[in-house]
């Protein structure tokens, strides 16, 4: 027997780090193969457990009422099965609605001009006053134009009294008239009582000279007769005479009449004429003060009291104030092309205003445009709201919601339950039917992203898978678990 120490190697003393690499490998190949074969034989477990349900035996039909109903009414659980959540369809479809930004304006203002060149002696607002419809805001000092407003007064009150005298002169010439149709009365009166004695005359005369040629009487006394008849001849003359000038003096005093009135309305058109002087001399007045519109309030100012300024007509480009109406807004949105179609005048909309938290405005819509623009497809569209308090104010901003189209009556599920979609608006998802899984074409309408609505293919009672963990196909068996109406 040697003493000498027996010598052995490192590779005999240590074990080598690749075996147990090897080791470990061969591990974990073998766990997830044994992981894989139960979960393959938990799959095959559920097919074979629906195919045993599904399949008709000698005393049960796979189509009876305890078959149909399943666990709906059930409370029992079967680990074999796969556990998945399901609704009730809701009744009541989608409404159509599209959410724009919008931006409030002013109902209505106006920024106020000077109309006359002068000095500004007062100016009793500034920005941010509360103003009424009429209240004076501002004057300017033109005391030229306040004399010729007094001298257009004055030249209308001379006019009027040229009317009142010539409408003097046509009662004078009436009168005048009167007095010739009474004297032309009297004349003609006077005419017929000489013409009544120039036939007597005329006819004694006549006898006389018949008893003179008898020689009844002495031919001196038909001279004499002779000689009334020819005097009351000659008066009769003179009286037709006297007619004739109280003809001509009728027509005369007419005539006067006639002038008279043309210098009534001569008169009273330079009246007019005077007034209308007098008005725009009013008016040029009135420019040299500033009033306000509308009830409203003070937006803007660009001049202090003692500038002076111009009218605008001779260059003036800064307006004095500017005033806004308040009492009513209008909010204005933009409406995208898809959604132009629908949009029309009293469609509700909800504006939530920003600056306000969120607070909630209702209204309609009151006008819109009618024209897309041409650089975003979009239209104008705007809201008025009433503003009795005045916390609405210029600019600000918030979500406008429009509502295009009313609910329908049509059924909605979670979206989430569509598992398969067209473009076509076909669809398909998952009803539970007994303990069993069944796939269903239904036809898809609008859907917001939340809920989507069923025109066709499904009832009120039928359950809805909206969840489930795994893989689910066509027959799969499963344990329904309602979450009730509320569930999105």
């Amino acid at each position: 027997m040697s003493l000498l120490p027996t010598t052995h190697s490192l590779a005999d003393r240590q074990p080598s780090w690749w075996k147990w690499t090897l080791t470990l490998s061969l591990a974990a190949v073998i766990g997830a193969g044994g992981a894989y074969g139960l979960s393959s034989l938990g799959q095959m477990t559920r097919r074979a457990s629906a195919a045993d349900s599904a399949t008709p035996s000698n005393d049960k039909r796979p189509d009876s009422d305890d078959a149909s109903n399943g666990d709906n009414g059930d409370s029992s659980h079967d680990p074999s099965r796969l556990d998945v959540k399901v609704v009730h369809p809701k009744r009541g479809g989608l409404s159509r609605t599209t959410t724009q930004p919008g931006v409030l304006h002013a109902f209505e203002y106006a920024d106020l001009y000077a109309k006359a060149s002068g000095y500004l002696t007062a100016q009793v607002v500034d920005i941010g006053d509360t103003v009424r419809r009429g209240q004076v805001l501002a004057e300017i000092f033109d005391p030229e134009r306040k004399q010729a407003a007094e001298e257009a007064a004055a030249a209308v009150e001379q006019a009027k009294a040229q009317v009142r005298q010539a409408e003097a002169k046509v009662t004078s010439a009436e009168a005048a008239v009167a007095s010739a149709k009474a004297m032309l009365h009297q004349k003609q009166a006077q005419m017929g009582k000489y013409a009544a004695a120039t036939k007597f005359r005329e006819k004694e005369y006549i006898r006389f000279i018949e008893l003179t040629q008898q020689r009844a009487v002495d031919f001196r006394l038909a001279d004499e007769k002779q000689k009334e008849y020819e005097s009351a001849l000659a008066a009769e003359k003179e009286a037709q005479a006297e007619i004739e000038g109280a003809e001509a003096g009728l027509t005369q005093t007419l005539a006067e009449v006639v002038t008279a009135k043309a210098n009534v309305a001569a008169a009273q058109s330079n009246v007019r004429l005077l007034e209308a002087r007098e008005e725009a001399a009013n008016i040029l007045v009135q420019y040299l003060q500033l009033v306000s519109p509308y009830d409203g309030v003070v937006t803007n100012r660009n001049y202090h009291r003692g500038a002076f300024v111009q009218s605008a007509e001779h260059g003036q480009s800064l307006p004095l104030l500017s005033v806004a109406r308040t009492d009513r807004m209008r909010v204005v949105v933009y409406v995208p092309d898809r959604d132009v179609p629908l949009l029309d005048r009293g469609d509700e909309a909800v504006v939530r205003i920003d600056a306000l938290h969120g607070e909630e405005f209702r209204g309609t819509i009151s006008r819109y445009s009618q024209y897309e623009d041409p650089a975003n497809r979009t239209m104008r569209a705007e809201i008025d709201l009433e503003n009795p308090t005045g916390r609405l104010r210029e600019g600000m901003y918030g979500g406008v919601t429009i509502l295009l189209e009313r609910p329908s009556e049509h059924l909605t599920v979670p979206s989430g339950a569509l598992h398969e979609r067209t473009a076509g608006g076909s669809g398909k998802l998952y009803v539970v039917h007994g303990h069993i899984a069944r796939e269903a074409n239904v036809r898809v309408g609008r859907d917001n992203g939340i809920r989507a609505e069923i025109i066709d293919g499904l009832s009120h009672d039928d359950l809805v898978i909206v969840s489930y963990s795994g893989s689910l196909e066509d027959g799969e068996p499963v344990n329904a678990q309602p979450v009730g109406e509320g569930a999105p």
